[in-house]
């Protein structure tokens, strides 16, 4: 008997050492880089394996978390998936948590963040234009930047990206329309002026409350002995337990001229003085949506074909959620090779 409490009560202390006492480490990038810029609240980051003079693929990670989702891990980078198949200059915007001297930017400031980065490639290479690969929220802020400033683009790829906020029966857009703005502006004021990282956690933990709550505890108690699948976890869990901050009047615009006010897809958005018309984007445009995505369904991601002016679109859907669209392992090996070798294709025929 003695040994039988005495082994429970060892499990529960390892159970503690893996869920709430946790020291969670900082976010880490897997690919070897060089930093091209560093303005402080956003980097440049080039993975280039050589100098060939030809357009560079941007990728533009989300904001709400840490940016190295798109290069997680040796198997299973987004960012070594595009150096594997094709394009050996690859770049990557990573941004960073607000605080005081970041906490007033808005989506004006991510936008150009996002040009002056395909400035800084164009002096590197002497293209004009670049791949671009939005992803989540960095895909709707690429296709502002994309309406704004076409010529800068030679392709544009959508990841599990919205561009019409109220298409499908996405989990996000039902609770943002519901929820008053005063919710929002008050999460805000408790963050002194930001949008805590914690709270926005909380938040995509109560879309999913059996599954975040109880199953996922449930995994970890059962895996405990699995040394294999705790690192898995691990990885994970620890990328999306890591606090980032977004700061105030970026995240309160998005929610009431995007999710509340569907914008950006009606064309009344407006975005460095200048009203985003979506039609302008006159580059090729591939579509990549998840068909388990409960945070971005794909109804919102394929409504940019009929919104944008270009003639040339490949839509690739992917039976993941949102994360694993670009960077589940089967994802990655079975799915993005496709969207490479078109964005290829594109460029070889311009």
């Amino acid at each position: 008997m003695n040994s039988v409490v005495t082994s429970l009560w060892g499990r529960q202390q390892r159970f503690a050492q893996a869920t709430w006492l946790r020291q969670v480490p900082p976010p880490a990038w897997s690919t070897t880089h060089r930093v091209l810029m560093d303005e402080g609240s956003w980097a440049l980051r080039d993975f280039s394996k050589d100098e060939v003079s030809r357009p560079m693929v941007l990728v533009v990670p989300p904001e709400v978390n840490a940016s190295t989702i798109v290069d997680f891990s040796a198997e299973q980078s987004l960012v070594g998936t595009i150096l594997s198949h094709g394009f050996s200059r690859v770049a990557a915007l990573c941004w960073g948590s607000a605080d005081e001297d970041s906490r007033e930017r808005g989506i004006d400031d991510s936008v150009m963040s996002i040009l002056a980065s395909l400035e800084r490639l164009s002096s590197l290479t002497g293209h004009k234009s670049h791949h671009v690969v939005g992803v989540c929220q960095g895909g709707w802020e690429s296709a502002i930047a994309a309406a704004l400033q076409p010529d800068r683009f030679a392709s544009l790829t959508l990841v599990a990206a919205p561009i019409d906020f109220h298409a499908g029966a996405g989990l996000v857009q039902g609770l943002a329309r519901s929820l008053p703005m005063a919710v929002f502006e008050n999460m805000v004021a408790m963050g002194e002026g930001v949008m805590r990282g914690k709270f926005i956690s909380s938040g995509f933990d109560n879309l999913l409350p059996f599954e975040r709550y109880f199953l996922k505890y449930l995994s970890i108690w059962n895996h405990l002995d699995d040394a294999e699948w705790m690192e898995r976890f691990y990885e994970l869990n620890d990328w999306y337990r890591a606090p980032k901050d977004l700061p105030g009047p970026m995240y309160l615009q998005a929610v009431r001229e995007l999710f509340k006010d569907n914008k950006l897809i009606k064309g009344r958005m407006e975005v460095m003085g200048r009203r985003v018309e979506l039609s302008n984007i006159r580059c090729p445009v591939a579509l990549v949506a998840g068909s388990k995505d409960h945070i971005t369904p794909p109804e919102q991601v394929w409504a940019a074909e009929a919104a944008v002016g270009s003639q040339k679109i490949f839509r690739r859907l992917i039976p993941a959620g949102h994360v694993g669209t670009f960077m589940g392992k089967q994802a990655l090996a079975d799915h993005w090779p496709a969207v490479l070798a078109k964005l290829r294709e594109w460029e070889d025929e311009a």
